[in-house]
């Protein structure tokens, strides 16, 4: 993993007025969209279809079926493991005593965090993050201008 600080995302920069004077990718590039979002697979509990579902729904723009499957079904499987590591937290409790009679963190706990680690890299790779999004040049925030709107209300309104 490369050291250093993240790269700033591009909608930041725009709004700083690009302070560094480097070249900045078009605001928006147009993808071809998921035609239908692929079932789930049968590995998946509750948590990680409902995941699935939002996931693919979100990222539909920018997400392959045929090359972002493995990567989903492996962040939609940790989403159904972190559930379960919490709910097994919430029934042991944060502190839980050893076998000298001592009391000390749920080992669980490093488990939880290692995963919930692993799974924002998922998320990364797969475009859900800001700096992710910009670096595909997909999606940039942009706050609406007071004026921007009064003019979507008028338009509303005249329709």
């Amino acid at each position: 993993m490369p050291g250093g600080r993240p790269p700033t995302p591009t909608e930041r920069k725009r709004r700083t007025g690009n302070p560094g004077k480097r070249a900045l990718p078009e605001p928006v590039v147009q993808l071809a969209a998921v035609a239908s979002i692929p079932a789930p697979p049968a590995t998946l509990a509750d948590k990680g279809v409902a995941v699935w579902d939002r996931l693919w729904t979100a990222g539909q723009a920018w997400l392959s079926p045929a090359t972002d499957l493995d990567l989903l079904t492996r962040l939609c499987e940790a989403h159904d493991e972190r559930e379960a590591l919490r709910d097994a937290i919430a029934e042991e409790g944060y502190m839980v005593t050893g076998s000298m009679g001592q009391r000390r963190a749920n080992p669980l706990l490093s488990e939880l965090r290692s995963l919930e680690s692993q799974m924002t890299k998922y998320e990364s790779l797969c475009g859900f993050t800001p700096t992710d999004r910009a670096r595909l040049g997909y999606a940039e925030v942009k706050r609406a201008s007071k004026l921007d709107e009064l003019l979507s209300k008028r338009q509303a309104r005249a329709q």
